[in-house]
């Protein structure tokens, strides 16, 4: 198939940064596979790239804010103007925003993707239940000062995100002048369209192509650890698991707990003190490859997610049905939708509920190898099927021709 359309991607990350990363470097691998001629600008240095995709590196878009990263945009834009011109279309992934009306202005194309909850909220985090969100100006800037220093411990930044939130509202402005917006679940565009109706028109739900990851067969002897992802963030719930892996240790259950990206010294230290008190029950991991986080689904039984926020469309529970793994999650975002009509779904549980997370670990621990080897033969169908990859190509097709 050719289409010989000039596709520019301005993305200030890739892959291999994090899911989003992962998900547009999926989605240009089909894009490509389809034809497009696709040049990457990224602020990225050290990527993994696609064959037969160009990349270009620029200055401009390196930068660790999206307040630095939009006035580099719009004082360095005349830069980008020549790409623009040479292009069909524009695709932006992630945050480049100031982009969208000087595509415009030439007359392109502008698809926008949101993997993120950024249109509404200043650190794209909501906490679960979305409907318990307010839209004034106060309860955002008093949510992203407490978001600071329940993630960082950080007074100052907490002072900085509340002055900078105000901004936020320039987002819902440059994505009015975007053709399309697409989202990667109905959850999703739910709370974007409920935050900005005058963007419902434009946005199309399409679910992340699925990523490479082979099939674990389980063996019972071996597999009796949890695998969890989220890192020291209190949005993930990390306090969440250490209460429920409490409670089970107390219950008399061996068991362990794969904890990677562990980069907080107060956490380490909390986990190595568990650790002497409890024989061991934590192996505690830092920042680790993807590829060697997913060989981990080897040795688990379940893979553990007790976010407490909305999250669009988390590749890590849609990796873990691939894998074969039973994920335990939060039944919050778009995980229900991911989810539904699988063993896993039995396995949701109530954001912030340690003791209801407990009994679903135990839940998972009572199934016996047979068991376990089957529900993930069936977790791997159930995905594959839900996220069809013609499906996905056909819709990316639609919305990138039309």
């Amino acid at each position: 198939m050719s289409n010989n359309l000039n596709l520019l991607v301005i993305s200030e990350k890739y892959y291999p940064y994090g899911g989003a990363e992962l998900a547009i470097h999926c989605i240009l691998r089909l894009l490509r596979d389809m034809g497009f001629n696709i040049l990457v600008i990224t602020g990225a240095k050290n990527i993994k790239p696609l064959d037969g995709v160009e990349y270009l590196y620029s200055p401009l878009l390196n930068t660790s804010t999206k307040i630095n990263l939009w006035k580099n945009i719009l004082v360095g834009r005349d830069h980008f103007d020549k790409f623009i011109k040479q292009s069909d279309i524009v695709y932006i992934p992630r945050v480049a925003y100031p982009i969208i009306p000087r595509a415009k202005k030439f007359g392109k194309k502008v698809i926008v993707h949101l993997f993120d909850l950024q249109p509404i909220d200043y650190d794209a985090i909501i906490y679960h239940p979305y409907e318990n969100y307010r839209r004034n100006l106060l309860y955002k800037i008093s949510k992203s000062a407490l978001y600071e220093i329940l993630e960082n411990q950080s007074l100052f930044r907490a002072i900085v995100s509340s002055l900078m939130t105000p901004l936020n509202s320039l987002i819902p402005i440059w994505l009015s002048y975007a053709d399309i917006i697409v989202c990667e679940s109905k959850r999703h565009a739910y709370m974007v369209a409920k935050e900005a109706p005058n963007l419902s028109s434009k946005i199309r739900i399409i679910y992340d192509p699925l990523p490479k990851v082979p099939l674990f067969t389980k063996v019972k002897d071996k597999c009796n650890k949890f695998l969890y992802g989220g890192g020291c963030k209190f949005s993930k719930g990390i306090h969440v698991l250490i209460n429920a892996s409490l409670k089970l240790i107390k219950r008399h259950i061996k068991t362990k707990f794969i904890v990677t990206r562990v980069k907080s010294t107060k956490l380490k230290s909390l986990l190595n003190n568990l650790n002497k008190k409890f024989n061991n029950p934590y192996i505690v991991l830092g920042n680790i490859e993807h590829r060697k986080f997913l060989e981990f689904h080897r040795k688990v039984v379940a893979l553990v997610m007790p976010t407490l926020i909305e999250e669009p469309l988390p590749s890590i529970i849609i990796e873990s049905m691939l894998a074969g793994t039973i994920p335990i999650a939060s039944k919050t975002g778009g995980i229900p939708e991911i989810v539904r009509g699988t063993y896993a779904e039995k396995m949701l549980f109530t954001p912030g509920d340690a003791e209801e997370l407990t009994d679903k670990m135990e839940a998972v621990l009572s199934l016996s190898e047979e068991q376990l080897i089957n529900i993930g033969i069936k977790l791997r169908e159930a995905i594959l099927k839900k996220f069809d990859e013609n499906i996905i190509k056909n819709r990316l097709l639609e919305i990138f021709t039309d």
